[in-house]
C-alpha cells in the first residue's frame, strides 16, 4: 500500500522496481485482472463510479490503460467486478465466522442468535478497511444506472438469503442484522469515531450501548444484542 500525496488517499501499487535484480516473471491476464480489481476498489471507493479514472487505475496497477480496458472492456465492467469482489468478501467473512461456530466444542449447538452474533463480530474486521464498505455505498449511490442497480439487488439478495437460511433466524432478526451493518458501514465511511467522545449521534451510529441522555451505557456486554459490542476505531 502506498500513500498518494497528490490525491490524498492510500492506494495499491502493484508494480515492482527491479533494483538491479532480474525482472519478475510476467504476470498472466488473470493475475493482472486481480491487480486491477484491487486498485479499482480503492479508486471507486474514493471517487465513485463517475469520478473514478481508468487512467489512475492503470497507473496504480502498473499497466497501461489500453490493457486495462482490454482485460475488462469498459469502466463499468471494472466497477462491477470490484463491487462483486467486495460483496463476495463480506459473504466469505460471514461464512468463516459461521463455520468456526460449528467447529467449536460446545455443550449445545449454536443458536440462530449465536450465529448472528458471530457474523456481527466478524463484520468489525471489515469496518477497519473502509474502502470495501465505501465502495458498497458508492454502488448504492450510482444505482440509477440499471446495470449497477441490478448488481446491487443481486448482491443484497445473495447475502440476505444466505444469512436468513443459514442461521435459521427469524426474518426480523435478519433485518436487524443488516440494519446494524448498514449503520456501521456509514459510520466507518464518514469516520464517525472521530466524533465519538463528544457526539451522541456518532456513538449511536457506532452501535455503542447508550443511556437516554446519549452517554455510554454501563450495561454488561452479555446483556447486549449482536453488533453492539463494536470496538471504536478512530
Amino acid at each position: 500500500m502506498v500513500h498518494s500525496a497528490d490525491r490524498g488517499y492510500t492506494h495499491v501499487n502493484t508494480s515492482s522496481a527491479t533494483n538491479g535484480q532480474p525482472p519478475a516473471k510476467r504476470k498472466t491476464a488473470d493475475e493482472r485482472r486481480e491487480d486491477v480489481i484491487a486498485v479499482a476498489i480503492v479508486e471507486f471507493a474514493t471517487f465513485g463510479y463517475h469520478g473514478g479514472s481508468t487512467e489512475r487505475i492503470a497507473v496504480d496497477a502498473g499497466i497501461s490503460q489500453p490493457y486495462v480496458l482490454r482485460l475488462f472492456g469498459t469502466k463499468k465492467a471494472i466497477f462491477l467486478a470490484a463491487f462483486h469482489r467486495v460483496c463476495a468478501n463480506i459473504l466469505s467473512t460471514w461464512m468463516t465466522a459461521n463455520a468456526r461456530l460449528d467447529e467449536e466444542n460446545r455443550p449445545q449447538p449454536p443458536t440462530p442468535a449465536d450465529r448472528l452474533f458471530a457474523m456481527g463480530e466478524s463484520f468489525l474486521g471489515l469496518v477497519e478497511d473502509v474502502n470495501d464498505l465505501r465502495l458498497v455505498l458508492q454502488a448504492f449511490g450510482s444505482a440509477e444506472d440499471e446495470d449497477i442497480r441490478t448488481a446491487a439487488h443481486a448482491g443484497l439478495k445473495e447475502m440476505f438469503d444466505w444469512v436468513w437460511h443459514t442461521t435459521g433466524a427469524g426474518i426480523n432478526d435478519v433485518r436487524q442484522h443488516f440494519a446494524y451493518g448498514m449503520m456501521l458501514m456509514v459510520a466507518a465511511s464518514i469516520r464517525a469515531g472521530d466524533e465519538f467522545m463528544t457526539e451522541p449521534w456518532a456513538r449511536a451510529f457506532l452501535m455503542v450501548p447508550l443511556e437516554e441522555d446519549g452517554s455510554v451505557s454501563t450495561r454488561l456486554p452479555g446483556q447486549l444484542p449482536p453488533y453492539q459490542l463494536v470496538k471504536i476505531a478512530h
